[in-house]
C-alpha cells in the first residue's frame, strides 16, 4: 500500500491534538479565585479523569502508528 506513511503521521498527529486538548481542558478547569466552581480538589480529580482515556488513548494511536511505519519500511511484523 502507498499510505502507510501517511496513516502513520496521521495518527501520530491524533497523539499530538489529544495533548493540545487535554491542555486545553486543564486550562478550562482551572480554579480561579475570582469565580465560583470548582476548587482545588474538584479541579484535581477532574484532572485525572480526563487524562487516564487520553493517555490510553495516545498510547493506541502511538503503537498503531509505530506499526504501519513498520510496514512503509518493509519490516514485517506479526502481532
Amino acid at each position: 500500500m502507498k499510505f502507510e506513511k501517511l496513516g502513520a503521521l496521521g495518527a501520530v498527529a491524533v497523539a499530538l491534538g489529544l495533548v493540545a486538548l487535554y491542555a486545553f481542558l486543564c486550562w478550562v478547569s482551572w480554579s480561579r479565585p475570582i469565580t465560583g466552581g470548582m476548587d482545588h480538589i474538584h479541579q484535581n480529580v477532574a484532572w485525572l479523569s480526563i487524562f487516564i482515556p487520553v493517555l490510553a488513548i495516545i498510547a493506541v494511536h502511538l503503537a498503531f502508528a509505530k506499526m504501519l511505519w513498520d510496514e512503509a519500511q518493509g519490516r514485517r511484523k506479526s502481532y
